[in-house]
């Protein structure tokens, strides 16, 4: 219990999300006392935003482990944002991935730490008006003009021994309009299981519940 609350102490004031968008929500419900779920926020400035869901190799202590990790790596690059470098989402994402492989000695034969993460990084500029969207294994959601569109990403993860730590990660740019509304998830929300035959929830009902709560919101 107590390691929760250091974990928690991670996770982002949901205020922050209130400066740049005019309505927004983030849920977040590990399925054990600590969890492999994360989700990190950075202001880069008055108008830029640094927004990254993050789903970690297992369940409780070891991907809670693998968290730490990733905040710690997170922090390494804001700061090198800070000096101005322009890093795209990709690029964050292929620095956690030499990163990760890196401090778990996953680039020589024999490692035993065959672990990582699935994730999304989300960069949002206010005064351009832009999304800019890399993904390893998690997709974007887009709603504009009551259409959903799903932006996959690249089906590659971060980290474990079969990765290439010189992997190039795809970007994506997406004009923020009027009525845009964009989603990020974990599969810890897709794969959650209930109903009388206790199935999983699934992408496509998840999808239909996004078109219905558009809908409802328009």
């Amino acid at each position: 219990e107590y390691a929760s609350l250091i974990q928690r102490a991670l996770i982002p004031d949901n205020k922050l999300l209130k400066h740049y968008f005019k309505d927004s929500f983030a849920l977040w419900d590990p399925k054990d006392i600590v969890g492999g779920d994360i989700y990190l926020m950075e202001a880069l400035n008055e108008d830029e935003l640094l927004i990254m869901v993050i789903d970690c190799t297992g369940h409780g202590v070891p991907g809670a482990f693998i968290t730490m990790l990733v905040k710690a790596i997170e922090s390494q690059i804001i700061a090198t944002i800070y000096k101005g470098d322009d890093i795209t989402p990709g690029d964050i994402l292929g620095i956690f991935n030499r990163n990760i492989k890196h401090l778990l000695k996953q680039e020589g034969e024999g490692s035993i730490s065959n672990s990582g993460f699935d994730g999304a990084v989300l960069h949002y500029n206010k005064k351009q008006k832009l999304f800019r969207y890399a993904g390893a294994n998690s997709p974007l959601f887009v709603m504009q003009d009551e259409n959903l569109k799903i932006i996959k990403g690249n089906r590659y993860s971060i980290g474990y021994n079969t990765s290439d730590s010189e992997y190039e990660f795809t970007n994506y740019e997406i004009s923020a309009q009027e009525d845009t509304i964009i989603y990020l998830s974990t599969d810890g929300y897709l794969d959650q299981k209930g109903g009388n035959k206790g199935f999983p929830f699934g992408k496509k009902r998840f999808t239909q519940l996004l078109q219905q709560l558009t809908e409802k919101n328009m």
